[in-house]
């Protein structure tokens, strides 16, 4: 990937990427959101995309709050909404709109909740998820993901659980980049702080905005991306939710886990721009 960017998003020094820079304000925007694992990050959910994607259209990938290289900042108040205006404003301080919305597992999940609102807070032109959306198991692979302990090891346990192909965990360089991204100041603490629960904190049987999501109010073009194999999802999870998606169409990778786009880059990328281009 070719070096980051810095703005400031209402004070909060926002880290991103961009490609594509040459169709600036001649093309369409597409706005890219990384994956929440421990160290996850633009750079390392979309580094086999955003080149390809920027070649027929602008693209920008922000960190989100706490995540990469954008401020570690978490509000025990209110970080799901921090975060979707977070994105708002970064949107409107980079003046670009309407964006066609790419957001991958945790992001995925973001997007659905804001494309569903009476009133979306992002100027959605359509909108693509990979690996995100239903319902989300509490097993064994999830814990994996969710008790990052700052180790190498552990941090190659994480990579074996997201990829089928057992490159990526044997990857020594590859596994080093995730963990130094991990265990930058604050980067645990800012990951971590989105887990904790407070037990009191809700009533029995009751669900927050994410897990209640309207899909039949999604009214943009919508993708879905899933992974065959994907551990982190009961399987054939998206069909509890795709068919509710007016004008939605889903994609499985067949050789893939949680992180289809990265694992079956050229597949993802060649859908995914066929797909925009009848959603233009």
């Amino acid at each position: 990937m070719k070096q980051g960017h810095f703005v400031s998003v209402d004070g909060i020094r926002t880290h991103y990427f961009e490609a594509g820079s040459e169709h600036r304000g001649k093309r369409p925007t597409i706005l890219l959101l990384h994956s929440a694992e421990f160290g996850g990050c633009a750079e390392f959910t979309w580094e086999y995309n955003l080149p390809v994607l920027g070649r027929e259209f602008h693209v920008l990938a922000p960190d989100h709050l706490g995540f990469g290289q954008t401020d570690k900042i978490f509000d025990f108040g209110g970080q799901f909404d921090k975060r979707i205006a977070h994105i708002r404003r970064f949107i409107e301080v980079m003046c670009v709109g309407p964006v066609h919305v790419m957001g991958s597992s945790m992001s995925g999940g973001l997007s659905l909740t804001v494309a569903a609102r009476q009133q979306p807070d992002w100027p959605f032109a359509s909108l693509t998820v990979c690996s995100g959306g239903g319902e989300s198991p509490d097993n064994e692979s999830r814990k994996v993901l969710n008790s990052f302990d700052g180790t190498r090891e552990h941090m190659r346990r994480i990579v074996d659980v997201m990829f089928v192909d057992k490159k990526w965990a044997a990857d020594d360089d590859y596994i080093e980049r995730r963990w130094e991204m991990a265990t930058l100041p604050g980067a645990w603490e800012a990951t971590a702080a989105a887990r904790f629960k407070a037990p009191f904190s809700a009533s029995a049987g009751a669900k927050s905005e994410r897990e209640n999501i309207d899909y039949a109010a999604i009214r943009v073009p919508t993708l879905v991306f899933a992974g065959r194999h994907d551990p982190l999802r009961n399987p054939g999870y998206t069909d509890a939710f795709v068919p509710k998606i007016p004008n939605a169409r889903l994609h499985m990778f067949e050789n893939a886990a949680h992180m289809g786009n990265i694992e079956c880059a050229d597949e993802f990328n060649t859908t995914v721009l066929r797909f925009l281009k009848g959603a233009n």
